[in-house]
């Protein structure tokens, strides 16, 4: 019996011990938040690069972007036939919303100056005899000249011009027939050709704002929340007390010493994101076809990675332009690289893996699988699982460097 009341008190007094610990590992770290608060408030560029930048950032692109898709793209005429079936020609094209003929010319070489002064984007030319050739039986030529310098408007032009060409030949061709008497049955089952039925997959209104907005947000914030998190590290290492002072608020706790640095902004950072997709799902009607707790697990291990690179490149850097210069080679092209304008299968070796070890392309991937794509769990947790390994190695890599930093203070 009495030892029963032992084994009882010993069980009450490892608890009480257990909640003080828990108690005081609570304080610290509170003590640590509020100390890292205050650090950033009194850094203005750092204050303005942590919560200015982000949402500045959103409602700017979402701004520019918010039409999804381009619209009456410029183009110009030049008509040497001036016939019947030329301005048939031309008002099928014209008749499409993603091209407006803003430009008529009499000759080329007007029209090629506007194209390179920036004017226009593409050049319709309807050579001499074009009706003519046509009734005639033979292959009359239209040309199109695009620029392709501006790859997302060349490809709009080739893709609207192209079938808007065929329609009008086609027009054309069913109007020669039947004029020259040919039954209207008969002649349209001449033009028959082998139909194509095209279905453009996971982003059919092919929106801006899903695919290349959704990217190039996530990318900037990497820039930033590495950018924020290097200014914060380095602020203390390359002063004359170093980490003692904040070491000693954590108790010379490693784990509380991360904590603290980077609750506040994976808290604001996270706020940011969510309000992106919020804004995107509630006003620009932005699908959601995975799970929306993904989605949230996504952004949160894409912010915990980031913060935890910008902290290692502040560790690692021998001065303090060497870390603010490591960040900004890793995270300020990552947008090359993310197979958003370029394919990642299409890269060559170093492109590929490089593109592996950047946060943003494994979020990027989570985040058109849960909105534009449905893939199955299986699928679903791939990139997630690239995620979490660049969280663990980096975790890792901060911890040791952290270690060795407290063996040679305390």
């Amino acid at each position: 019996m009495l030892l029963q009341s032992g084994n009882l008190a010993s069980l009450n007094n490892i608890e009480i011990l257990h909640k003080k610990g828990t108690i005081l590992m609570h304080h610290r770290l509170f003590q640590v938040i509020g100390w890292e608060l205050r650090k950033l408030i009194k850094q203005r560029i750092l204050c303005l690069l942590v919560f200015i930048y982000p949402l500045l950032f959103i409602f700017l692109f979402v701004y520019m972007y918010h039409a999804g898709v381009i619209t009456q793209v410029p183009i110009a005429v030049v008509d040497q036939d001036t016939t019947k079936s030329s301005r048939l020609l031309i008002q099928q094209v014209a008749a499409s919303p993603q091209l407006q003929v803003a430009e008529r010319y009499q000759d080329l070489t007007s029209a090629k100056h506007a194209l390179i002064k920036g004017d226009v984007y593409a050049v319709l030319f309807i050579q001499h005899e074009f009706e003519k050739d046509l009734i005639a039986g033979h292959q009359p030529e239209v040309v199109a000249f695009y620029n392709n310098q501006y790859m997302s408007a060349g490809t709009i032009i080739f893709r609207t011009m192209s079938s808007a060409l065929k329609t009008a030949n086609s027009q054309i061709v069913l109007q020669g027939l039947l004029e020259k008497g040919i039954a209207s049955p008969v002649a349209q089952s001449q033009m028959q050709t082998i139909p194509t039925s095209l279905h453009p997959l996971y982003n059919p209104t092919l929106n801006y704002l899903y695919t290349l907005i959704s990217g190039l947000i996530p990318t900037i914030l990497q820039i930033i929340i590495m950018m924020a998190m290097v200014t914060s590290i380095t602020r203390d290492r390359f002063t004359g007390t170093g980490y003692q002072q904040i070491l000693q608020l954590a108790n010379h706790n490693i784990f509380i010493f991360l904590l603290g640095r980077i609750i506040p902004y994976f808290i604001y950072f996270l706020f940011c994101l969510i309000l992106f997709d919020t804004v995107l799902i509630a006003n620009f009607n932005l699908p959601l076809n995975g799970h929306l707790i993904l989605l949230i697990l996504g952004d949160i291990g894409f912010i915990l990675t980031s913060c935890l690179y910008g902290i290692f490149f502040g560790l690692t850097g021998s001065t303090l332009a060497q870390a603010y210069g490591t960040a900004s080679l890793v995270a300020s092209p990552a947008f090359g690289f993310t197979g958003l304008i370029f394919p990642r299968i299409a890269m060559n070796t170093f492109a590929y893996i490089w593109s592996a070890l950047l946060p943003v392309t494994w979020y990027i991937q989570i985040r058109l699988d849960q909105t534009l794509r449905s893939p199955n769990i299986v699928t679903s947790l791939q990139p997630f699982v690239y995620l979490v390994i660049q969280l663990s190695v980096m975790a890792i890599l901060v911890y040791l460097f952290l270690r060795k930093i407290r063996r040679r203070l305390i």
